[in-house]
């Protein structure tokens, strides 16, 4: 029993021990990736803060000739002199601002006279690059010549007041103006940490660390290669920074992230050392906890196998009247060391397994009474879908019906008089007349136009080529313009694509027997009609300056089995309504005119209602 206690001890202690490894280990490494993300951060902060500020300078730039004063004909500098001037304010143009015409000659520098220009420049690579491409353009450090002076340029077209491109609004700045480091915001942020802002030829731009400024960094076009591929990237590196005065290499790690506005890059170096000492320290401390565990484990294996074995088998003997069922007697305490802290978790643990049977019991009846409530909510579902479902097959047949009493009404009557026609023709046929044949063809036609009517109204070929503006456009040049009538139609733009399907189907059959019944029973002579999307609701109004009705005595008044055609088409409309989860309002008196008022929620395409 000792022999295999001491062996279970072991090897439970080794995978412990072997998962509180891994787990030491990833979490050190996680710290890691924890600690370049953050400086990786950091350096994305820089970045993007000096975009903002080289963005704000080229629009200064761009300020020039949105100044309206830009004439290089008129021979009078003075109202470009004053835009310069403006523009020069609160830059980071250190050493001024200039514009060129379109051949490269310099026509005016601010401020003062630019010892650094020739005549014309157009020899230096970024203003020529500038004037070919015709869009702004930030430049590396540019070396002039003869003098050997280090220059960055930022240029953008120059437009006359009338818009016409005429030249290039340029900026000077020199990298060792210490203003130039203020106004990006380079500070110090601790020793042997540095912020640069590096080129794509790898030159330091500026430098929290002013003496590093125009020094070169770019072994293996390192820099050159992430900032083309506009990459980020977190690197240790060990060729750029020397420590002590021996000039001893320093093992650093670079975060390098590139900018959006310029050929450029934010280099964050920091001492290894620095940036791993929590690291270290973390490791440090796994380290002593593996030892003090490890050394507790064998004082308690020890413990363990001296003393366990008797109490064990007790406390095992009561653990078996517990898994037999047996919850009324309690666990005895044995002592005060482990096995006696055992025997109370064992007491615990019968007293939990009491309350946990009592809770079981409890979430059992709950779980039941869910179990009704839910049955309950699916059986009132299922009526509600049944209702639905009989108020879908009552709309059918009601379209059914006003399909029927169309064909009977117009089609059926132009073909009886078609046939009595025909049947005069046979008795009597010497009287048959060229006349008769084209009055016969005459009715003919109109029984054709009855049905190209009716077809049309049960689905309108524009509602599925044009959509439902042309639709509802068709409809009511058909049933009002073509009589005599005006209307007026305003649509959101976009419905057709914002309102699914169903819910143009449903709206058009809406409209549509709103509109008939306009055309049929009010004498309006002005129809208006307007459909809006307003906070995910759909609104339709239409309105006439007909005669109106009564509403309630129409609707309300009288029995279902006598409503005419015309309160049978309103009932229709409410439980189209009533579909796709809206509220139509009907309001109108005798020679008030009528409003017809439609609200439904919009859905996104592709649910439907249910």
């Amino acid at each position: 029993m000792r022999k295999r206690i001491t062996l279970a001890i072991m090897l439970g202690m080794s995978i412990i021990l072997l998962s509180f490894g891994i787990a030491s280990y990833y979490i050190v490494q996680k710290n890691v990736d924890d600690l370049l993300s953050k400086k990786l951060a950091i350096a994305r902060i820089i970045r993007n803060n000096i975009d903002i500020t080289i963005r704000n300078n080229i629009n200064r730039l761009y300020d020039i000739s949105l100044s309206g004063s830009i004439d290089l004909g008129d021979n009078n500098f003075k109202p470009e002199t004053e835009a310069l001037k403006a523009a020069y304010s609160y830059s980071i143009y250190t050493d001024g601002i200039f514009l060129l015409d379109r051949g490269g000659n310099t026509i005016l520098t601010y401020p003062g006279k630019s010892k650094d220009l020739a005549l014309n420049v157009l020899s230096i690579e970024p203003i020529s690059k500038m004037l070919s491409l015709g869009r702004p353009v930030v430049s590396n450090v540019y070396t002039l010549e003869p003098t050997k002076k280090k220059l960055m340029y930022i240029l953008a077209p120059l437009k006359d007041k009338n818009g016409k491109y005429v030249g290039v609004a340029g900026g000077e700045i020199d990298p060792t103006n210490p203003m130039l480091t203020h106004m990006l915001r380079l500070v110090d942020i601790g020793k042997n940490t540095s912020i640069d802002i590096v080129d794509s030829n790898g030159v330091i731009i500026s430098s929290s660390n002013p003496p590093r400024t125009l020094t070169s960094c770019n072994h293996g076009r390192f820099f050159s290669n992430v900032i083309a591929a506009k990459k980020e990237r977190v690197t240790p590196c060990h060729q750029c920074h020397s420590a002590g005065s021996k000039g001893e290499k320093l093992d650093t790690i670079l975060a390098f992230v590139p900018l959006e506005m310029a050929p450029w890059g934010i280099a964050i170096h920091e001492p290894k050392e620095d940036i791993f000492a929590p690291v270290t320290k973390l490791k440090e401390l796994f380290l002593a906890l593996a030892v003090i565990f490890i050394g507790t484990a064998l004082v308690l294996m020890i413990g363990i196998s001296r003393s366990v074995v008797d109490p064990i088998k007790e406390l095992t003997k009561i653990t078996d009247y517990i898994a037999g069922g047996e919850m009324s007697h309690p666990v005895p305490l044995m002592g005060s060391d482990e096995i006696g802290s055992l025997s109370r978790s064992f007491e615990t643990m019968r007293v939990k397994l009491v309350e946990s049977l009592d809770r079981l019991k409890k979430y059992s009846m709950e779980l039941e009474r869910r179990v009704e409530e839910r049955t309950r909510q699916i059986h009132e579902s299922q009526q509600r879908v049944t209702n639905l479902l009989k108020k879908v097959i009552s709309t059918q047949e009601e379209e059914r019906k006003r399909i029927a009493r169309g064909l009977h009404d117009d089609t059926i009557q132009d073909l009886s008089v078609i046939l009595m026609r025909i049947d005069m023709c046979r008795l009597y046929p010497e009287k048959v007349s060229s006349q008769k044949i084209d009055d016969i063809r005459g009715i003919v036609l109109k029984a054709w136009d009855s049905l190209v009517h009716i077809i049309q109204n049960l689905r309108p070929s524009l509602l599925d080529d044009l959509g439902l503006e042309a639709a509802m456009q068709r409809l009511l040049g058909m049933h009002i313009g073509d009589k005599g009538g005006r209307y007026f139609l305003n649509i959101t733009q976009g419905a057709d694509s914002r309102i699914s399907p169903e819910g143009q189907i449903t709206l058009f059959r809406i409209f549509q027997e709103a509109i008939m019944n306009v055309a049929r029973h009010s004498r309006a002579e002005n129809v208006f009609v307007i459909l809006k999307i307003s906070s995910n609701t759909v609104i339709v109004d239409i309105e006439d300056d007909g005669e109106g009705f009564d509403v309630l005595s129409l609707l309300h008044d009288s029995p279902v089995d006598t409503v005419d055609s015309r309160g049978l088409g309103l009932l229709g409309m409410k439980e189209r309504a009533l579909l796709i989860e809206g509220q139509l309002q009907i309001c109108s008196a005798p020679g008030s005119g009528t409003r017809v008022s439609l609200r439904f929620p919009l859905k996104p395409i592709g649910v439907e209602n249910v």
